[in-house]
């Protein structure tokens, strides 16, 4: 051990120079005096935030428990309230006690229709069970009536009539099959005696659970439950197995109910003895509502905070090493460092001063190596830029009109170019540019100067004609070509021209892999009409739209196609068949639709036509994304056309077509489809404010073509609360303005909005925290 620290402080001592000592006790004296700050404030503002952090999660903890007991008492008192309402009802207490009732059909047909007509008022109603005891008959929405021994509710209602108390919620023994909660009343209701029926209300805890549990109120450990009077789990938002067993099973539970402190807020301890933060609420009916965090939560918010105290010690005494390392081993002996660098860009040195020489002499070498490095790279720069013979050409092919030929002439002589004789245009293009992965899209100037690399060298192969490479921008090569012989003609210049082309293509495919499509001009007799050549190649190479077959392409002039466009009709068939399999998600048979589209327009044998034949197509698809939701041409932003027309290849726009517009237009239908739940939401809360409040939840789902259970749950999901809610908020905000702005009563205004005045008082005080005649006082 001691002899591997003594290397260990030799191997420092030789990577720190000695004779720094106060150099170094300054830098780690710098950091000690940051370090000591960050360490204290750190933990302070630590523990700071904790104690917030934790007021408000008990903050938040007590406005859910709250908001959970609000929504499970209105839901529950509402269910209570209508069992009440059904139990009195004259068909019921009549039924009851007669044992001839199970031979009275009309009566047991109006009973039915009474218990379905309650069930749809409530959407969180599965069924409704009605038991009368002296028949033995049982009667259901869901099977109609048949007698007990019969019924497939059989042990629930034993287990029911069995039950000690007169109502109250229960999870019968069949929750496990269909998971319902039961809300039960013994009939009679009003009088003593022996129990001659049962009304059963079964509710689904999966969808009692979605209405009364916000996910977006809990975190991933925070458990928020419903006891009853005797500590029975009714309802619980993440453990379903707990449901109807008693919470003193529950280890945790039993602690919580073992403190004694309800209703109030503490800390428990769990199992594992991880710490937890209770808070619970018991109501006058004897239901306890309880919401517990684990503690860890709050520090796993405040990790990234111990985190950076930890990272920024750590950061400044790394700087403080690198400080005491690096910084006085770049000050140690300048000098000797540039010694050591010239000796080694000397030939012929090993790195050390020979006699007679000293660090002027190095640094005299050291200057001259680079003045020669400079040198080197300008004549490369100058190499590959383009000469003034080069830019004259080039001006010449991009001119806009022939310019005139005895100016031309005079300027040619000074680059020692000849003016006359026979020349031609090759323009050379890459296929399928846009997929090619060796280069970035940036790097087209590099493709283009492989390009003309490879025609200037089988130009100087050539014995017939001669000609100068060019290279314009990043879109193409040109080759000028020009004849020497006399005894060649136009025709054999052509013949000539096109060899040379073939082979340019072989070498390009074979030596770069470039696959290219080449266009050949007709033959012109003077330098000045380059540019007319130039534009007949470019013209030549625009029937690679209409023929993918060929690669090289010569311009033959008007051939008299007037003629044929006559003959040619758009396939306005084939463009209605490639929109309605978009539209219908085929994808592959859209494609199919397309092939056989490009097959027709090569009839036409014109680019013009079957580029506008393409436009016209994608205007067609356009417009069916804007039939089938409004606004597509704003979200599409990109110019599309544009895109189209830069596509000049057959299987550049093919490949365009499906791979961008067909994948467009495939995810802009379903992100239409997916918004149609949206709108549907929005066209019933329009509905809801054109008839002031009083459409009910069936209304509203016939008018968007929906189910009332799945409108609920699309509304809640889309509106962020029940149906319920939105209409009671509506109710309070429509009650408010009448209260501000009329003098109507206050039971007048409860009729306006379809509230009993009891109702709209109840309403008030839990959305306003004041009766109607409070806050109608409190604005005046």
């Amino acid at each position: 051990m001691k002899r591997w620290l003594t290397q260990l402080g030799a191997w420092t001592r030789g990577w720190v120079p000695q004779g720094t000592p106060y150099w170094r006790r300054l830098v780690w004296l710098g950091c000690l005096s940051v370090t000591l700050p960050v360490i204290v404030l750190g933990s302070a503002y630590y523990h700071f935030s904790m104690d917030k952090l934790k007021t408000q999660f008990e903050e938040n903890s007590r406005a859910a428990l709250m908001q959970l007991k609000d929504r499970t008492e209105n839901e529950f008192t509402r269910i209570e309230y209508q069992s009440m309402q059904l139990a009195l009802d004259p068909l019921l207490r009549h039924a009851l006690g007669q044992a001839g009732f199970a031979s009275r059909y009309s009566d047991k047909l109006a009973i039915l229709d009474t218990l379905l007509m309650r069930k749809n008022a409530n959407n969180l109603v599965d069924d409704i069970l009605f038991y009368e005891q002296a028949s033995d008959t049982v009667l259901t929405n869901a099977y109609g009536g048949s007698s007990l021994a019969d019924s497939p509710d059989e042990a629930d209602i034993r287990a029911a009539l069995a039950l000690g108390r007169k109502e109250g919620w229960h999870y019968l023994p069949g929750f496990r099959q269909d998971g319902s909660i039961s809300y039960i009343r013994q009939l009679p209701v009003l009088g003593g005696g022996q129990v001659q029926g049962l009304l059963v209300y079964q509710v689904r805890e999966r969808d009692i659970r979605r209405t009364l549990f916000n996910p977006g109120e809990r975190s991933g450990g925070h458990t928020m439950l419903v006891l009853d009077a005797d500590d029975n789990v009714l309802l619980h938002a993440s453990d379903p197995s707990l449901l109807g067993t008693p919470a003193g099973r529950d280890a945790l539970l039993g602690r919580v109910l073992a403190r004694g402190e309800t209703p109030g807020q503490f800390v428990v301890k769990d199992a594992r003895g991880e710490r937890q933060m209770a808070m619970s609420f018991t109501t006058t009916l004897g239901r306890t509502y309880l919401s517990i965090i684990p503690e860890r939560e709050m520090t796993d918010q405040l990790a990234w905070m111990r985190l950076s105290i930890f990272v920024t010690v750590l950061l400044i005494l790394l700087l403080g090493l690198v400080l005491t390392i690096a910084s006085t081993r770049l000050a140690y002996s300048p000098i000797d460092q540039l010694i050591q660098y010239g000796a080694q860009l000397r030939q012929g040195k090993d790195g050390r001063l020979s006699r007679g020489e000293n660090e002027i002499d190095y640094i005299r070498s050291s200057l001259t190596y680079l003045s020669d490095q400079t040198q080197s790279l300008s004549r490369y720069i100058a190499r590959i830029q383009p000469n003034l013979r080069d830019q004259f050409l080039l001006r010449l092919l991009t001119a806009q009109s022939p310019p005139g030929a005895r100016a031309v002439a005079e300027e040619a002589r000074a680059y020692q170019l000849p003016a006359d004789g026979r020349f031609a245009v090759l323009v050379v293009k890459v296929d399928d540019l846009d997929k090619e992965r060796r280069f970035l899209p940036s790097e087209g100037p590099v493709i283009v100067f492989a390009l003309q690399n490879v025609m200037q060298e089988l130009l100087e192969a050539e014995r017939e004609i001669v000609g100068y490479a060019l290279g314009k921008a990043d879109k193409e090569a040109i080759a000028v070509l020009r004849t020497e012989l006399r005894e060649l003609d136009e025709d054999g210049l052509l013949r000539q021209a096109t060899a040379y082309a073939e082979r340019v293509r072989e070498a390009l495919l074979t030596h770069l892999s470039f696959s290219v499509s080449i266009g050949i001009s007709g033959p012109r007799a003077h330098l000045a009409e380059l540019s007319d050549a130039y534009r007949e190649a470019q013209l030549a190479l625009q029937q690679r739209l209409l023929d993918d077959s060929r690669h090289l392409f010569r311009y033959e002039g008007e051939r008299g196609s007037a003629g044929r466009m006559a003959a040619f009709n758009y396939p306005k068939d084939l463009e209605l068949a490639i929109v309605e399999y978009l539209l219908q998600g085929e994808a592959q048979l859209a494609e199919e639709q397309l092939q056989a589209f490009h097959a027709r327009l090569r009839a036409s044998e014109s680019y013009n036509t079957a580029m506008q034949s393409y436009l016209i197509l994608l205007s067609s698809i356009i417009q069916s994304l804007e039939e089938v939701g409004y606004g597509v041409l704003d979200s599409i932003g990109d110019n599309l056309f544009e895109e189209l027309k830069a596509r000049q290849t057959f299987r550049e726009v093919h490949a365009w077509f499906v791979e961008r517009l067909f994948a467009l237009h495939r995810r802009m239908t379903e992100e239409i489809r997916t918004n149609a739940t949206t709108l549907a939401v929005q066209k019933v809360c329009r509905h809801i404010e054109a008839h002031q409040g009083m459409p009910s939840l069936i209304e509203c789902a016939e008018l968007v073509g929906m189910s009332p259970s799945y409108l609920s749950r699309t509304f809640k999901q889309e509106a962020g609360m029940s149906f319920i809610e939105y209409l009671m908020n509506y109710k309070v905000e429509r009650a408010k303005k009448l209260l501000q702005d009329t003098d109507h009563s206050v039971m007048q205004i409860a009729e306006l909005v379809g509230y009993s005045e009891r109702n709209l008082n109840r309403a008030f005080q839990r959305h306003v925290q004041m009766s109607p005649k409070q806050y109608r006082m409190s604005l005046r």
